[in-house]
């Protein structure tokens, strides 16, 4: 929007290009009560349109096929709304409302829209925040009326939205280029998990509505056995409700027993589905996806990776997740290679075994904690790591799938799940004198028939198992970046990095083998360089690396 009246339409547009990556099945905009949807990018005609507010969306169809292109409308009080994400109880929210309201498409984003206006009194904000409390999903929501503009984000942050302010435009997108290409040099802000944002003329005032689902009571379940009940309940139904309705699914796999758990599940359910997993050939990983995959009938594609490939994913990799650090190109690299296979395979929703390390103690350094600090103080750190995994890990592979044409989804984060694993005594998923952790985590998986030296099995962090850690820095040792190269400049990674993210970083160097979890400045120097020959940052950090690279 522009605060001074100006048009925004032509500007709207530049965004969408940039991320037109997002939604390969449709495009569509509102500005000054005109629609307009249609199937390709170049058939949007916005010539004869000019508003000071405006919002655009660009479509990925996974429920409710093609006739759900966005932005969606309501059929009484002059809502209108765009929504990235999935809704799980949609079609529950659709029987409720279908008696007073008229549903134009088959997409559960239209639950939204109309749901909206059952609380709608003239008060947006007011009835955005009761509507998100009836929400089973994850979303990133922007809702209209002549007047007033909100944007609302998942309570866990599977899905993100970023925005920035200036003397006249205010704005919002899913990823930090499109800020960056109208003319926002910094990299923007995060719209919180859980919270919502009003942005007007004063401009933008940011609350939280929904309360992260953890359990608040001192109380907790010190039974195994209700433990284990409670939770492999509450997985499945996370695990269900994510294939539902889906004839073809790709799983994230890595061989370790988050994602062997999570394909087992969803072998379970759904006929048509494949393992995907990428790796150095003599990895640890790839070894183990292979072994785990042909031992339980997993279908599995692997992506053997070489310096070659990697030379050729990097730059892709920086421009996709938006971050040029070690820490988060690195882990990106064997997903990014998974994916690549998946998009292939023409495969549009896949699952990962994300956050169940935080949530059941897995990982090496959680040991250290508890005999030094004791179990109290490791709950602190595990809910900690939590609740920072939608800027340490969720942005990054939402990017990831999205820049294919595919959706993330994450069952060990369902909210229901979260509140019951929380509930449970961190003593359980980590007795005293067990190093390898998880252990409610492992006892469901052989109650669900997973061999008990899979279910066991330790692994490394994914940069580690993978072989891609080594890998890269070998790479940038053949292209000529090492401790000669950094003597003669005034370079290290600490001037380059401005935010450390990742529990390996905060406590890994602490409480483990610490130089194992090094970003080396000559690695980092290497990532720089590729980023800034490339073009693929924001204005203010191209400032920055002119000064660390010695560039004009």
């Amino acid at each position: 929007m522009d605060k001074d009246g100006g048009d925004v339409v032509p500007v709207l547009k530049g965004m969408l290009e940039l991320i037109k990556h997002r939604g390969p099945d449709g495009f569509g905009f509102y500005a000054n009560e005109t629609v307009q949807r249609v199937r390709k990018m170049e058939e949007l005609d916005l010539s004869n349109c000019k508003s000071d507010r405006a919002i655009g969306h660009s479509r990925l169809a996974i429920v409710g096929g093609m006739s759900g292109i966005q932005p969606l409308q309501g059929c009484k009080k002059g809502l209108t709304i765009l929504h990235n994400g999935e809704i799980y109880n949609h079609k529950k929210l659709r029987r409720e409302l279908e008696p007073e309201h008229s549903f134009e498409t088959l997409s559960d984003s239209e639950a939204i829209v109309h749901l909206l206006e059952e609380y709608y009194d003239g008060d947006l904000t007011e009835a955005l925040g009761k509507t998100l409390k009836r929400l089973d999903g994850v979303f990133a929501i922007a809702a209209l009326t002549g007047n007033e503009l909100v944007i609302a984000r998942d309570v866990m942050g599977v899905k993100q939205l970023y925005f920035s302010e200036g003397e006249r435009l205010i704005a919002f997108a899913s990823e930090k280029k499109a800020l960056w290409g109208i003319g926002f040099e910094n990299t923007g802000k995060r719209l919180l998990p859980g919270h919502m944002a009003t942005l007007g003329r004063d401009g933008i005032k940011m609350v939280q509505i929904l309360e992260a689902p953890l359990h608040r009571s001192t109380q907790y379940v010190t039974d195994m056995g209700a433990a284990q009940q409670s939770y492999a309940s509450s997985l499945r139904k996370a695990v269900s409700k994510r294939v539902e309705d889906q004839d073809k699914i790709g799983v994230i796999f890595s061989g370790g027993i988050d994602s062997v758990l999570i394909a087992k599940m969803v072998k379970d359910q759904v006929k048509n589905f494949t393992c995907y997993t990428a790796g150095t050939e003599e990895s640890e990983d790839f070894q183990h996806a292979a072994s785990a995959a042909s031992r339980l009938g997993f279908e599995l594609r692997s992506n053997k990776l070489d310096m070659d490939k990697l030379e050729q994913y990097i730059p892709q990799i920086i421009e996709i997740i938006e971050d040029r650090s070690l820490g988060q190109v690195e882990v990106a690299l064997p997903i990014y290679a998974a994916v690549v296979l998946a998009h292939q395979d023409g495969v549009r929703v896949m699952l990962t075994g994300q956050a169940a390390d935080e949530l059941f103690a897995g990982y090496p350094w959680y040991r250290v904690i508890a005999d030094k600090e004791g179990y109290k103080e490791l709950t602190r750190y595990m809910l900690d790591d939590l609740m920072r995994l939608y800027k340490e890990t969720l942005e990054r592979e939402d990017k990831i799938l999205m820049a294919h044409g595919i959706e993330l989804r994450v069952p060990y984060l369902d909210p229901d799940l979260v509140k019951v694993s929380t509930s449970i005594a961190t003593e359980l998923k980590l007795p005293p004198g067990d190093s390898v952790g998880k252990h409610v985590h492992r006892e469901v998986a052989l109650q669900m028939g997973i061999p008990e030296d899979l279910a066991y099995r330790t692994k490394q962090a994914a940069q580690h198992g993978s072989g891609v850690h080594q890998l890269i820095e070998n790479l940038a040792m053949t292209r000529g970046f090492d401790d000669d190269m950094l003597k003669s400049m005034s370079y290290s990674t600490s001037k380059s990095v401005s935010e450390v993210l990742g529990s390996s970083q905060r406590y890994g160097r602490k409480y483990s083998e610490g130089k194992m979890w090094d970003a080396p400045d000559h690695v980092q120097l290497y990532l720089d360089t590729i980023a800034y020959e490339n073009n693929l940052t924001n204005t203010d950090d191209r400032v920055l690396l002119e000064s660390l690279l010695q560039r004009s």
